[in-house]
């Protein structure tokens, strides 16, 4: 299963929704088999499996899915968000931080720490080490992780902490820890939901002693229940008790389990095959990946249909139409490609109608905001005439384009499904696998940019400020370059975004932000393609299984734990 980029928070949109309680509804699912709840056993091994590693494990650049719900095991932030599945609601919870205040204006955040905090060497978290990590968000080394910190701080021309004397060695001067348990963020604008801002990993403490740069990725210092035994990249992840967390303090993770092993590589119907088997070394086992299509029918045999989990998410998948290659710069040809995906193939080349549903907005209908496509009108099959007719318009000649999908399973599949369906209007597609562990951090680079790129995007919580400004907008760090998951390196609309940007009445914000999508995407930077519907199979002895919505709809590891403990 390939994972999803997410917001976890407004970006370049400084007002939001205010949010200390309940956050949005959730499609969450939950294991049918009963079993203790999370106040039973504790102990045991659960092993997860997954199709490929994880892209980073280090706070500042943990922007993944995945990555997200692994980290949450051993990396606490500020603030965290929490699933409840009785009430189906995603909540803002305190996490490191004791309480926290904004100035009337919101452009000042002070948040005090918890008593008692330590990392698994037993050392104290300080508030410093918070300044320290969002600190190296702002060096070229992290680009890949929310870009927040360097998106909201007054620290214009600061590049991090690597750099000899940046910055005369005082740092983000916008960062301010007058004592060990305070720290006070200083933004450039009004932020309304800055408290949900600082639930991203870039707001966790790194401790400058043991920063090692772009290794840091390879054993992140922990501050959660679990800490890393052992990491073999591509292979396998050993995760076991962290002694020195301190469970009171903690609103977030049961932590039931001793030991998590994550073992990556093996193929996912392989997979699939072990946890329908359900023999006695997987009965603890589940996989980040949801059921195989082959092996839905086997879902209502007896012994398999009461171990089955299914929920929804909150992401939405797109390709992206990359303006930065000539050919794309030419809107006939990106409105040919718009009408010549045949989402229905595609639907079905991730799964069919059980796993996936065809979309027509990366806006969920849900959500307030949210309106009919009603420019293009494209069925979900496509319109070939249509489309050819816009490929003579365009001139287009035969020129290859290439697709860029992560490199397993069902995303494969669906690439597939997208390159016959534009062979059948005359359009040449080739498809470039990238490894799933490093796919956003290549198409986030220019130079190494496909022109067409399968893509998804999760909202933190119903707002459109975590969505528009997002996946359309400018990187604000750097004039005339797009924003890190701009993948079509659109430009449309920044002017509006800027002058939304200062508006501070929260329904005038939300409608412009709405209109704007739909003045935006009358350019064709992208055509919308599928909302995943996951469907796990789990080991027998697994209990309190939950699918998070706000976290890509994956099994929940926070909540997770063992009927019986061998």
């Amino acid at each position: 299963m390939d994972h999803l980029k997410r917001t976890r928070s407004a970006i370049a949109l400084g007002i939001g929704v205010g949010l200390t309680a309940a956050a949005c509804g959730g499609g969450g699912g939950t294991s049918s088999s009963g079993g203790e709840s999370a106040a039973g056993a504790k102990g045991g091994t659960i092993t997860v499996y997954h199709v490929n590693d994880v892209e980073h494990l280090d706070p500042a650049r943990n922007f993944v899915t995945d990555s997200n719900m692994i980290g949450k095991l051993i990396t606490r932030t500020l603030t965290e968000y929490r699933y409840d599945a009785k009430t189906k609601k995603i909540v803002l919870e305190k996490d490191l931080a004791e309480s926290y205040e904004a100035s009337p204006d919101f452009k000042t955040w002070t948040f005090k720490l918890k008593d008692g905090l330590k990392y698994e060497d037993g050392t104290v978290i300080k508030a410093a080490d918070i300044k320290y990590n969002a600190e190296r968000s702002f060096a070229p080394d992290m680009a890949e992780g929310a870009p927040y910190a360097h998106e909201y701080l007054a620290c214009p021309g600061y590049k991090g902490p690597y750099v000899a004397n940046n910055n005369g060695g005082k740092g983000c001067t916008a960062i301010e820890v007058p004592d060990d348990k305070t720290i006070v963020f200083k933004l450039n604008r009004p932020v309304a939901s800055f408290d949900g801002t600082t639930s991203m990993k870039v707001f966790a403490p790194v401790p400058q002693a043991k920063d090692t740069k772009t290794q840091y990725d390879n054993h992140p210092v922990s501050t959660g229940p679990y800490k890393i035994e052992s990491y073999t990249r591509k292979k396998q992840l050993v995760l076991v008790r962290n002694d020195q967390w301190d469970a009171k303090s903690d609103p977030i993770r049961d932590a039931r389990p001793d030991k998590f092993i994550f073992k990556f590589g093996d193929a996912e119907a392989t997979v699939d095959q072990r946890l329908i088997a359900n023999g006695t070394a997987d009965q603890s086992s589940l996989s980040f990946a949801g059921l195989q299509p082959e092996n839905i029918a086997k879902t209502n045999q007896a012994g398999v249909k009461d171990r089955i989990v299914e929920g929804t998410d909150i992401c939405r998948r797109y390709i992206a139409f990359n303006q930065q290659k000539p050919l794309l710069k030419n809107q006939k040809l990106r409105e040919a490609l718009y009408y010549g995906l045949d989402r229905t193939s595609y639907r079905d080349g991730r799964g069919g109608e059980r796993l996936a549903k065809v979309v027509d907005s990366i806006i969920p209908q849900d959500m307030e905001g949210y309106t009919p496509e009603e420019h293009f009108k494209a069925p979900p099959e496509g319109d070939q005439a249509k489309a050819k007719q816009l490929l003579t318009e365009a001139g287009y000649k035969g020129e290859k384009l290439t697709l860029s999908t992560a490199d397993s399973g069902l995303a494969v599949k669906a690439a597939e499904a997208a390159q016959a369906s534009w062979k059948a209007i005359g359009v040449t597609v080739e498809i470039q696998k990238i490894p799933g562990d490093n796919y956003y951090s290549t198409e986030q680079q220019d130079s190494a940019a496909a022109d067409l790129i399968t893509a998804g995007w999760c909202y933190d919580w119903a707002s459109l400020t975590t969505i528009v400004p997002s996946v359309f907008g400018p990187d604000t760090t750097a004039p005339g370059k797009a924003a890190q998951n701009n993948y079509a390196r659109s430009q449309a609309g920044w002017d509006k975004l800027a002058e939304l940007s200062k508006e501070t009445d929260k329904q005038k914000l939300e409608s412009g932000l709405s209109g704007l999508y739909t003045e935006i995407m009358t350019s064709a930077p992208i055509v919308p393609t599928v909302q995943d519907l996951n469907v796990y199979v789990v080991g027998s002895n697994l209990d309190s299984v939950v699918t998070d919505p706000n976290t890509g709809g994956l099994p929940d590891l926070t909540q997770l734990g063992v009927k019986k403990v061998s």
